[in-house]
C-alpha cells in the first residue's frame, strides 16, 4: 500500500514533468548535443535496404542478387552517363537535405530484388535494348513496382523501430526527470519501481510518426501490392487486362533515365479523385520511351491527366515534374545539371522536398534547358501561324529557362 502522502507527491511530480514535456518536448535532452547524439544512434541501427533479402518474386525462397537494375544499364544508363557516371538525388541525413551525387552506371537504378533465375525474366528486352512488344513493357513496370515494394516494406520496418527507440529514450528521460523532482530518499523504504513505468501519451513526434507509418502501410497494402498483382495477372495473359497504361514515344533523347512512383488529383464532372501511378523515362537511342499505368479503374482519369501534354514542351515540362514533385529515382546526365543557375539548382532540390506537391502540380522552373530552347526556337521561328494557347505556351516557357548566367 502506498501512503497518501508519497501518491500525492508522485502526482505532483508526475503533473509538472508532464506539463513541462508538454510545453516543451524537446525538454527530454539535455542539451542539442544529446539530441543529435540520440538520432546518429537510431539512423546507425537502421536495415539497409541494398543488402540481399529474400526474392521479391511470389513463392520464390531464394537469396536475392545484390544488384538487380531497375532501369536497363546498357540500352538506357549507358546512353546518358557521361564518363561511366550519373547524377541521381539524394537524402543527407547529417543535413536534413536533398543533394545530388555522382554515381556510376553500375551501382546506378539497382536494388536486391531477384535471385539470379528470375533476373532471366528481363533479358530479353535488356539483349534488345529496346522494347518490342507490350510484355515487354509490363515487365518493365513489374521491376518499377517489384523496387517500391522492396523499398516500402523496408521505409516501413525502419520506422516502426525509430517509433519503438523514441518512446524508450522518451519514457526513461521522463522516469528520470519524476525522480529528480522526488528525491530518491523518499522511494527508498517504498516498494515501487519506477524503472518499469510506461507513458502512453501521443506526443508530436509520436503523433507525426504513427500518421507517416500508417499512411505507408495504405499505400504498400491498398496500391503497390494490388497493383503488382494486377501485373502479374496481365503478364500470364500477356494482355494489359486489370493495368492501364499510356506509352509514348519521344524522338529525341530526354538525358535523364526514371522509374518510381506518383500520383495527381484530377477533377472530372464534379469529384476529385487521387490516382496512384508507376511510371518510367527510359532513354535509348534516338530516342525516349516514356510509360505511365495504374490499375484499370483509373483508365479515364489517366487519359485526362495525359491529355494535358500534347506539344514537346509540354511533354518535357511533364517529365521534370515527375522527377520533381514525383519520384527521386532519376539518373541525370551530368552535364545537363552543370547548366542550371547554382540558385535554381538549390531551389529545385528544395522543390523535391516538399511534400505538398504531386506530378498533377506544374513545375515553375526548367532542367532540360537545352531541349526546351529548340522547341522554344522553333515556335519562336514560326510565331506568326501560333495559335493563341500555342503563344500563351511559349511566353511561359520563356520564363521557367534556368540556364547559368555563362551558358
Amino acid at each position: 500500500m502506498i501512503p497518501k502522502e508519497l501518491l500525492k507527491k508522485i502526482e505532483t511530480a508526475l503533473d509538472k514533468v508532464m506539463l513541462d514535456f508538454k510545453n516543451d518536448e524537446d525538454s527530454i535532452f539535455n542539451n542539442p548535443e544529446e539530441q543529435k547524439k540520440f538520432q546518429y544512434r537510431t539512423t546507425k541501427e537502421l536495415k539497409n535496404w541494398e543488402k540481399k533479402q529474400t526474392c521479391i518474386v511470389e513463392g520464390c525462397l531464394n537469396k536475392s542478387i545484390e544488384r538487380s537494375h531497375t532501369i536497363q544499364k546498357t540500352g538506357s544508363l549507358k546512353e546518358i552517363a557521361e564518363d561511366g557516371h550519373l547524377l541521381t538525388p539524394r537524402f543527407n541525413k547529417d543535413f536534413g537535405a536533398i543533394e545530388i551525387i555522382k554515381i556510376g552506371i553500375n551501382k546506378a537504378s539497382t536494388f536486391p530484388g531477384y535471385c539470379s533465375e528470375h533476373e532471366n525474366l528481363f533479358k530479353d528486352f535488356e539483349i534488345n535494348k529496346d522494347f518490342k512488344n507490350g510484355q515487354d513493357l509490363l515487365l518493365q513496370l513489374y521491376r518499377t513496382v517489384c523496387r517500391e515494394i522492396v523499398i516500402s516494406k523496408n521505409q516501413i520496418k525502419n520506422l516502426e523501430h525509430l517509433i519503438k527507440r523514441y518512446k524508450e529514450f522518451r519514457d526513461k528521460k521522463i522516469r528520470e526527470a519524476i525522480l529528480d523532482d522526488l528525491g530518491e530518499e523518499i522511494l527508498k523504504n517504498s516498494s515501487l519501481n519506477f524503472n518499469d513505468v510506461k507513458f502512453t501519451n501521443q506526443d508530436a513526434r509520436l503523433s507525426m510518426g504513427n500518421k507517416i507509418l500508417k499512411e505507408r502501410y495504405r499505400y504498400l497494402n491498398d496500391f503497390l501490392i494490388v497493383y503488382r498483382n494486377a501485373l502479374n495477372n496481365d503478364l500470364k495473359k500477356k494482355k494489359f487486362q486489370k493495368t492501364a497504361y499510356k506509352a509514348i514515344t519521344f524522338d529525341r533523347v530526354i538525358p535523364v533515365a526514371l522509374a518510381g512512383r506518383g500520383n495527381f488529383k484530377i477533377k472530372l464532372k464534379t469529384k476529385i479523385k487521387e490516382v496512384e501511378v508507376i511510371f518510367n523515362v527510359i532513354p535509348l537511342k534516338n530516342k525516349t520511351y516514356v510509360f505511365i499505368s495504374t490499375l484499370k479503374k483509373y483508365t479515364t482519369h489517366l487519359n485526362a491527366y495525359m491529355s494535358q501534354f500534347i506539344n514537346p514542351l509540354e511533354f518535357i515540362s511533364m517529365v521534370e515534374c515527375w522527377m520533381v514533385h514525383g519520384s527521386d529515382h532519376w539518373f541525370l546526365s551530368p552535364s545537363i545539371w552543370a547548366k542550371i543557375d547554382k540558385k535554381k539548382q538549390k531551389e529545385i532540390l528544395e522543390r523535391i522536398m516538399d511534400i505538398n506537391y504531386n506530378i498533377g502540380n506544374e513545375f515553375n522552373m526548367t532542367i532540360f534547358n537545352d531541349l526546351k530552347s529548340e522547341s522554344i526556337k522553333l515556335m519562336d521561328d514560326n510565331y506568326e501561324e501560333l495559335e493563341k494557347h500555342h503563344i500563351k505556351l511559349l511566353e511561359k516557357e520563356k520564363k521557367k529557362i534556368t540556364f547559368a548566367n555563362n551558358v
